[in-house]
């Protein structure tokens, strides 16, 4: 956007805007990304676009004021960690010094007043003709935006679409049976496991480098309503405390189930959507949270995921032998032609953050497809003759292996319809520092591998 008159920048303001709108429809049913996100596609020299970041923003506001873009700024906490030592651990050895997370409310002076557990900006509730009011913001905006470096990480850029919604009552119809879970999870029998002050501080790297760069709007908006929940669990005589919860945590849910259902299941492009780009006829039938509770920062899932490989009837071979496994029909998926082979998959996680959930739930919805596509690789193959698919493609599922089956107990190419995580606390330390140890550095080896085994699949 350089040009010298203003009808040349009039029209480059225009043609990024429409970039813009490209880009946020191109999400899932929520379309919104952070400042940042936008800040890193436009602006970056690899980008394509390299918009220079005041002429981007310039293009937002006008969007902003013509009601094409709403800007939306949660509560601007922050997240720390302290050194503090921790007893009581149920995995870890006690009496050792530990990196804890805790929030830190924003205390920048730029910032100014605003409302715990509320919105510190909002423009959906602006009426846009009061066009003084409007002004006022855009220059507070662009004020934040230069003297508050981590805004860009707050403000969530949203283009009309499903509701969002952080703090004020959810709206729909979303099912939660907020039941006591029914398992019990084993006791540790094996001696505490020791990590060094300096391996937390190299595995907390990994996490605050991914939050810089790769963050997404879902990450901030699921976040701020975790805080809200534990924020409400430390005042029950609130009114209509269980009710107040019960729906964050049902907002919590729902947004949980909209970010990885917008991630894998709609999967277009990169490795996740391998099944898709090789017209493998395997589905998620369903994906879904029957129940979640949390106790403070922790929150302890029980998910279902259940999928299928539709197999022509004329192969009973392959589908007696995936039986015999353990694999099941959904006779209500099947038809005259093919039968639906698959799992209902139920599994339980505790965490205590977003991100650890999102890629170890992740990992464990790759690796059933993968580990399916293993069993009946010999039909798929036959199936997909153009992919030539060869033992490479075969064993993918064992990328995912050292992870799952440390984190569940299970063998390498297990056909099991129940996972329970094997390091199973509800104290959102101990769970965050072996979720970093032992979660973050499979998440570099998987994605490094599986996006260079694409990349070189999908160019053939």
């Amino acid at each position: 956007m350089n040009g010298d008159n203003g009808s040349d920048n009039s029209l480059e303001c225009k043609h990024i805007s429409q970039e813009i709108l490209k880009y946020l429809s191109s999400k899932g049913k929520i379309k919104a990304a952070l400042l940042n996100q936008l800040f890193r596609r436009f602006g970056k020299k690899n980008s394509g676009f390299k918009v220079k970041k005041k002429d981007l923003l310039g293009c937002l506001m006008k969007m902003f004021q013509k009601r094409e873009i709403d800007f939306i700024i949660p509560e601007p906490f922050d997240i720390q960690w302290r050194e503090s030592v921790l007893n009581n651990l149920k995995f870890l050895q006690n009496n050792s010094i530990y990196l804890t997370r805790y929030y830190s409310n924003e205390n920048n002076v730029n910032l100014g007043s605003y409302s715990k557990n509320g919105y510190y900006f909002d423009s959906r509730q602006l009426n846009l003709e009061k066009q003084q009011e409007i002004a006022d913001w855009i220059k507070k905006l662009n004020y934040l935006i230069k003297k508050v470096p981590n805004i860009k990480y707050l403000i969530i850029i949203y283009l009309e679409s499903e509701p969002l919604t952080i703090y004020e009552p959810f709206q729909g119809d979303y099912i939660l049976k907020f039941r006591n879970f029914n398992i019990k999870p084993q006791a540790s029998k094996n001696s505490k496991i020791i990590i060094p002050l300096e391996q937390q501080r190299s595995d907390l790297s990994i996490i605050q480098s991914y939050r810089a760069n790769y963050q997404c709007f879902y990450i901030r908006l699921i976040e701020s309503i975790q805080k809200t929940i534990y924020d409400i669990q430390k005042n029950k005589n609130i009114p209509k405390y269980k009710e107040t919860l019960r729906d964050h945590i049902r907002k919590f849910a729902y947004h949980c189930i909209m970010y990885v259902w917008s991630d894998w299941v709609e999967a277009n492009h990169g490795w996740e959507s391998f099944f898709r780009f090789f017209n493998i006829p395997v589905k998620t039938l369903s994906l879904d949270f029957e129940n979640i509770k949390f106790q403070g920062r922790t929150f302890e899932t029980f998910c279902r995921h259940k999928f299928c490989l539709f197999i022509d009837k004329n192969c009973q071979q392959i589908i007696n032998k995936l039986k015999l496994m353990g694999y099941k029909e959904f006779k209500n998926e099947s038809d005259d032609n093919f039968s639906a082979i698959g799992l209902n998959l139920k599994t339980f996680i505790p965490c205590s953050t977003i991100e650890h959930f999102y890629f170890t739930f992740k990992y464990i919805y790759y690796h059933n497809f993968f580990t399916l596509f293993f069993h009946a690789f010999d039909y798929i193959k036959n199936l997909t003759p153009r992919a030539k698919f060869t033992e490479t493609d075969r064993n993918l599922y064992k990328v995912f292996s050292p992870l799952i089956c440390n984190f569940f107990g299970i063998e390498e190419n297990d056909v099991t319809d129940k996972l329970i995580f094997k390091y199973y606390t509800y104290n959102p330390d101990e769970l965050e520092i072996i979720y970093n140890r032992f979660l973050l550095e499979q998440v570099k080896i998987i994605e490094k591998k599986l996006f260079r085994y694409f990349l070189f699949k999908s160019s053939r």
